[in-house]
């Protein structure tokens, strides 16, 4: 099973999709990169506030490193979220996600990131040319 991706992402070298996210409130839809440096999945602020995932009052848990701007600071939501992924065949591939770390700096994250934790748990593979052709491959 395939799931195309962008290969850029404001012209940078990033595989993207846009992705529907169902939680406790209405669905939405955010744009989402595929970081294979991450070992994590992290929600932006401003996804968070699109999906109502709370984060005002929350624990900061876990400081992690990027390559841009120094650490992320990032609190811990552990109710479900399901992301839909539009295959190849135009139906959606389901990923339920229980736990997730999210972004408290407005302007720390600006996209949301589909870490390694995602691809490993849902055997996913991915491939990136980034001559113009990228996608994920579900491993059954």
């Amino acid at each position: 099973m395939i799931i195309p991706l962008n290969v850029k992402y404001k012209e940078r070298l990033m595989p993207n999709i846009l992705v529907n996210v169902f939680g406790s409130h209405a669905p939405s839809s955010i744009l989402v990169v595929i970081d294979t440096g991450s070992d994590i999945t992290i929600l932006s602020h401003k996804d968070a506030l699109q999906l109502q995932v709370p984060t005002k009052g929350m624990a900061i848990i876990k400081n992690v490193s990027g390559i841009s701007r120094g650490t992320l600071a990032l609190c811990q939501y552990n109710k479900k979220l399901i992301f839909y992924l539009k295959k190849e065949d135009q139906t959606s591939l389901k990923i339920e996600m229980d736990n997730l770390y999210v972004s408290v700096d407005p302007l720390a994250c600006s996209i949301t990131i589909i870490g390694m934790d995602l691809l490993k748990n849902n055997n996913l593979r991915l491939f990136y040319d980034p001559q113009g052709e990228a996608y994920l491959e579900k491993l059954d």
